[in-house]
């Protein structure tokens, strides 16, 4: 249906503030945080060389960023740099080099939360799911303080890896919900799966657990007369979409708002349309019917 994503990014805006590592990408502050968990009781020179080196990765000059890791190296013999090495290839978007190397520290540390996650990335990019997939499910495994976009990620690998992909993603977000309540980001994503696979009654039922004061927007019940059109219940869709639209006028116009008024008025209209069709249908139908009737009756 035309305009739902904008519906539910102006939704989501509305809801409480999300981390910026959401999408859980290698941010530079990702990436920062790694260095420093990583690399704890340093000597600050040292973990100021590791950290411009990979700095440098980030900025393109990887012939720089090595030779300084070497450099580091060698006046820190006793500094394992392999983290930094693995993190470096990533960077470079050498990716079948970053897993063997993130396979090495891994080797020596399992536990290592962003060797996971790189190597998980690296995978990814490559298109192997199943191992990304893997990573993650032994990250998430480490540490119950992620922030949403971990699970969003593995979720969009699932559903792209096939087989019983939504189902999965859909289980796993509803285990996540179960601990930390029903976030919106998840609950919309969870919404979206739904309807990707065709059930609309789920999807109605996920959307009647966002918080009270998400119900109370416009664009909540505009996302809910959507999902009702889907399924076909004109009625209350329309009834959803008036009150809906009814509050937006209300309110001070903004660029979001407008273009939620205009993704209004477009659902409206073929709101419209399938009212009409449908009452053509009953009317088609009572015709028949009486034919039907009219037939039978008139035999001997």
């Amino acid at each position: 249906m035309p305009g739902r994503c904008v519906l539910w990014l102006i939704l989501m805006g509305a809801s409480l503030a999300v981390s910026m590592d959401l999408r859980a990408d290698a941010s530079i502050a990702n990436r920062l945080q790694a260095l420093e968990s990583g690399q704890i009781g340093l000597p600050s020179d040292s973990a100021l060389a590791l950290k411009q080196a990979v700095l440098m990765a980030q900025q393109g000059d990887i012939a720089a960023a090595s030779g300084l890791l070497r450099q580091t190296a060698a006046l820190w013999p006793d500094l394992d740099t392999g983290f930094h090495e693995a993190l470096i290839h990533y960077e470079s978007r050498e990716f079948e080099n970053a897993i063997e190397q993130f396979s090495r520290v891994l080797e020596v540390d399992p536990a290592s939360f962003w060797s996971l996650y790189y190597r998980a990335q690296s995978a990814a990019a490559l298109g192997q799911l199943d191992g990304a997939i893997a990573d993650y499910r032994s990250l998430l495994s480490l540490r119950s303080d992620v922030s949403p976009g971990y699970y969003l990620t593995i979720a969009d690998w699932l559903v792209a890896d096939g087989k019983d992909g939504i189902a999965e993603a859909i289980s796993l977000l509803d285990q996540r919900m179960e601990q930390v309540g029903a976030l919106s980001v998840l609950l919309q994503r969870s919404i979206d799966l739904e309807v990707a696979r065709g059930n609309i009654s789920a999807a109605i039922d996920r959307a009647a657990l966002f918080d009270p004061s998400l119900k109370a927007t416009p664009e909540w019940k505009a996302r809910l007369a959507e999902l009702l059109f889907q399924q076909e219940r004109y009625t209350e869709a329309a009834a959803y979409l008036r009150v809906a639209r009814e509050q937006i006028v209300g309110m001070k116009a903004t660029p979001a708002r407008r273009e939620t008024l205009r993704e209004i008025m477009a659902l409206d209209s073929l709101l419209s349309t399938a009212r009409s069709a449908a009452k053509e249908d009953a009317s088609l139908l009572r015709v028949v019917s009486n034919a039907q009737r009219d037939t039978h009756g008139s035999r001997p």
